[in-house]
């Protein structure tokens, strides 16, 4: 008999809150990805790991805590990010995942993030490629 499993009995919010801190420490001591936040986020470091936060939380949990628009958000990052950025950045959310929780769990949250980032990256590269017709 399958049982179905469910993240919302199995994570709390307070392993979100761990796996978001944990995993965005190690952004911002990472070569390639540290500068790329340094210059987005500056020294507004907490209401971006709040808002990370209710992100994961919605995505997770259905919380519905998450307010915003990530696509816009990460169409707008100059210098442009690309595939090396989101594999680098998956690469260190795959790890953190893997220590924070139970395997089971952590490919949850790295399913999620794969998907994310996928979207993410072809969104990213439609918007410029558009861009660079748009100004031929």
């Amino acid at each position: 008999m399958l049982v179905h499993f469910s993240p919302r009995d199995s994570v709390s919010e307070e392993q979100i809150a761990a796996l978001v801190d944990t995993f965005y420490t190690r952004v911002r001591q990472d070569a390639l990805l540290g500068p790329v936040f340094a210059h987005v986020i500056g020294d507004e470091w907490a209401p971006h790991l709040e808002k990370m936060r209710a992100f994961w939380s919605s995505l997770v949990l259905a919380s519905g805590r998450y307010k915003g628009n990530p696509m816009m958000a990460h169409l707008m990052i100059a210098p442009r990010i690309g595939a090396q950025h989101f594999e680098r950045w998956l690469s260190l959310w795959r790890q953190t995942a893997a220590e924070i929780f139970p395997q089971q769990i952590a490919s949850i949250f790295v399913r999620k993030a794969e998907s994310m980032a996928e979207r993410l990256l072809e969104t990213i590269d439609r918007y410029h490629a558009s861009l660079a017709l748009s100004q031929n």
